[in-house]
């Protein structure tokens, strides 16, 4: 009988490995999009001039771990296509810090950490952690811990109880404090580490991209000048825009009126990346679109990444901004069926198509080695 079992586990294993696919890795850069540049290319063409880098992280919880290991990963990258850390709170933000000689120009990281703002409101699902189960129909069993099936309880603990959470906090009655903490984040990056145009890339995640957009376009829209006139030196340095696991569609329709009647309504009002970009336009550069330095945003998905959404181009491909959808695959398909739901939306920065795209852009820069 032993024989029979492993002459079946001979058979099902190759099977099961032949089934397991990553149809987007290498990654796939979507039909219509527009060119982009990689920081390699940034940092060689810098003249000398610093860059820097800012990360924001998405939903669910992170530490200064994740932005070390951001910072590790993107440099580690960049440095490999290219011939101490510092934190400090602001308003409830962390703030890491490092600085990276990478070929001939020094590279400023600076990583927000946010997740120290909403980790108070989150606490209160705790309760509802999967946990070993309880006799929860019988009196002095201790606390209810319902029987969880283990992959329902991995993604309830993860994707809902810390990660939509966030999402939600965000849209709610926080709303205002948070982007206002980014705001004051974002300014002090900016005050400190004067620089000329087109020398500063941003590195965003899921939520955080809208969180980034939204003090963007209230910096711009401030009544106070010193942090407008910050906000302009933002929207004029910024040149090369990523962003992994965008959440703009689903997060925009918390800002949509159900009893207003668009023309077309699959559309939408615009979102907050649109939202800034008709700021950046209108305020921060010349009406002629001849003039206006072009940004360049680029988006990765993974299509199995459940919290996430195509960015489609054609919303936000002006004179001034060119736009590029890239499909990637973050973790394994089994049997053509399921990816790791978490992994498909929290691992980006850890697949190597990512991190080779934000190095060398695309098509990939003739300097990367």
């Amino acid at each position: 009988m032993r024989h029979v079992h492993r002459f079946l586990l001979t058979l099902l294993v190759p099977g099961l490995l032949a089934a397991c696919t990553t149809p987007y890795r290498p990654a796939v850069v979507v039909r219509d999009s527009a060119p982009f540049p990689g920081i390699a290319s940034l940092v060689q063409n810098s003249g000398g001039r610093p860059l820097d880098l800012i990360l924001v992280h998405g939903m669910c919880t992170h530490d200064a771990a994740w932005a070390n290991h951001g910072i590790d990963r993107i440099a580690g990258v960049v440095s490999a296509n290219v011939p101490e850390q510092a934190a400090a709170a602001s308003n409830g933000i962390q703030l890491v810090e490092r600085t990276q000689q990478i070929g001939g120009a020094q590279v400023r990281f600076h990583a927000l950490i946010w997740s120290p703002l909403t980790a108070p409101l989150k606490r209160q699902l705790d309760y509802d952690n999967t946990g070993t189960p309880t006799g929860c129909a019988s009196a002095g069993s201790g606390e209810c811990k319902p029987k969880r099936a283990w992959a329902n309880g991995y993604v309830k603990d993860r994707l809902l109880n810390d990660c939509l959470s966030d999402a939600v906090i965000y849209e709610g009655a926080s709303h205002d404090a948070i982007r206002d903490a980014m705001v004051e984040s974002v300014s002090r990056i900016i005050e400190r580490n004067p620089n000329g145009d087109r020398t500063l890339a941003v590195v965003a995640e899921s939520l955080g991209s809208k969180i980034l957009f939204d003090a963007l376009s209230s910096m711009l829209e401030s009544n106070q000048p010193r942090t407008r006139e910050l906000g302009l030196q933002a929207s004029r340095r910024l040149g090369l825009l990523f962003m992994a696991g965008n959440q703009l569609p689903i997060l925009g329709l918390a800002e949509q009126n159900i009893e207003s009647r668009p023309e077309n309504r699959s559309v939408g009002a615009p979102d907050a990346l649109q939202r800034y970009l008709e700021l950046r336009r209108r305020q921060s550069f010349t009406p002629r679109a001849e003039t206006v330095a072009r940004l360049a945003v680029v988006a990765f998905t993974d299509p199995n990444d459940l919290l996430t959404y195509r960015l489609l181009p054609a919303r936000y491909a002006a004179p001034d901004v060119a736009v590029a959808d890239v499909l990637v695959s973050n973790a394994r398909t089994w049997l053509g069926l399921i990816e790791n739901p978490v992994a498909a939306h929290l691992d980006y920065l850890e697949n190597p198509d990512v991190g080779d795209l934000i190095a060398c852009g695309f098509p990939r820069f003739s300097g990367c080695r």
